[in-house]
């Protein structure tokens, strides 16, 4: 039986893949498309600078990013904007992907909802051998805090990921990979070196 007969889809299209350990992991379709788009939905112990603190610190991406290979900053422009390159471990034969990221940082005066925005910005680093380039990424965070110390965390990631991927690393091998990213966020965001960060831009 398929995942979308098991748990059905919503009226915006997304199937839930995976529930674990109070993380949703949704997959979307894209019509005509090589796109895999993701959606998670997590709780996690912790506040938004503790969570922008990790986002930020690239050189620690390889122990609370799943897969990630390695992980560099390559230009930090500002406090709310960063620019990193990212090479990411897939199982063989197929080769690794690699990207370059530009990392946003903005809170809602109102809400006070932070959003992290991650887009993939072509040809600024050299592709590496042996890996291939990640052909469009997009991926945004909403952080919200729901009570002190605790808080709930949106994700949705649209990604190409260039070259010939085989039938069995699909949209469920991504969620996998997703849900395993989580876990390790939700496990670091409360490591010493995340506590007591402040940022001139969050007000909390």
């Amino acid at each position: 039986m398929s995942i979308e007969a098991v748990y059905g889809q919503d009226k915006e299209g997304w199937r839930l893949a995976k529930d674990k350990d109070q993380i949703q992991v949704y997959t979307r379709d894209v019509p005509g498309s090589r796109l895999t788009e993701l959606k998670v939905e997590c709780s996690m112990p912790g506040t938004q600078s503790q969570l922008v603190a990790l986002l930020s610190d690239i050189a620690n991406y390889k122990n609370v990013m799943y897969k990630t290979k390695s992980a560099q900053l390559v230009k930090r422009i500002s406090e709310t904007e960063l620019v990193y390159y990212v090479v990411t471990a897939l199982p063989w034969p197929v080769s690794d992907r690699d990207m370059s990221v530009q990392l946003t940082f903005e809170q809602d005066p109102n809400s006070k909802v932070v959003q992290v925005k991650g887009v993939g910005v072509p040809n600024l680093v050299a592709t590496r051998p042996n890996t291939v380039r990640i052909a469009d990424w997009l991926a945004i965070w909403k952080i919200r805090p729901t009570a002190k110390q605790r808080i709930q965390v949106t994700y949705t990631c649209r990604v190409d990921p260039g070259g010939d991927i085989p039938a069995w690393l699909d949209n469920m091998a991504a969620a996998n990979s997703a849900y395993q990213s989580f876990m390790l966020i939700r496990n670091s965001i409360t490591l010493p070196r995340y506590q007591g960060k402040s940022f001139a831009f969050l007000n909390q």
